[in-house]
C-alpha cells in the first residue's frame, strides 16, 4: 500500500507542478483575483480528488488516513524544492507569489492529510458514510 500511493502522490506533485509550470501565469496572479480563487478552491479541490481516490482504489476505511498521509509525502518533500528555487522552476509566474504558492501548496496537502482523516472517521461513526 505505501509504495502504490507514494506513486500516486508523486504523480499528482508532477501533474500540479507542470499546471503551474505550464499554465499557472493564467490563474496564479497576484491580487485578489487568482490568489484568492486559489485559496478557496484548490485546497477543497484536493480534498474532494483525495476523497475519490481512496473510494476508487477500495482502500479500506480504516487505512484511508494512513493512505492519504503518504499520498502527501513525496508533494511535501519536493515541494521543498520548489519553494526554494520558485523563480527558477516556475519562471513564468510572479516571483514575489513565491511565498503564497509555498502556502497554497501546504493548505492542498493539509487538505489531502484530512480528506483521509474525515473519510476514516465518517465510516467509523456511520458505517455507510464511507
Amino acid at each position: 500500500m505505501i509504495a502504490r500511493w507514494m506513486i500516486v502522490g508523486f504523480g499528482l506533485w508532477a501533474v500540479v507542478t507542470f499546471a503551474f509550470r505550464f499554465v499557472g501565469q493564467y490563474v496564479f496572479t497576484a491580487g485578489t483575483g487568482g490568489v484568492s480563487w486559489l485559496f478557496m478552491l484548490l485546497p477543497l479541490i484536493m480534498f474532494a480528488a483525495t476523497w475519490g481516490l481512496l473510494r476508487l482504489f477500495k482502500v479500506n476505511a480504516s487505512d484511508r488516513a494512513e493512505a492519504a498521509s503518504i499520498f502527501a509525502v513525496p508533494g511535501l518533500l519536493v515541494g521543498i524544492y520548489e519553494i526554494n528555487s520558485f523563480t527558477a522552476v516556475f519562471p513564468n509566474l510572479d516571483p514575489n507569489l513565491g511565498p503564497q504558492f509555498a502556502a497554497l501548496m501546504f493548505a492542498c496537502y493539509a487538505a489531502v492529510i484530512i480528506a483521509g482523516i474525515v473519510s476514516s472517521r465518517l465510516h467509523q461513526i456511520g458505517g455507510s458514510a464511507s
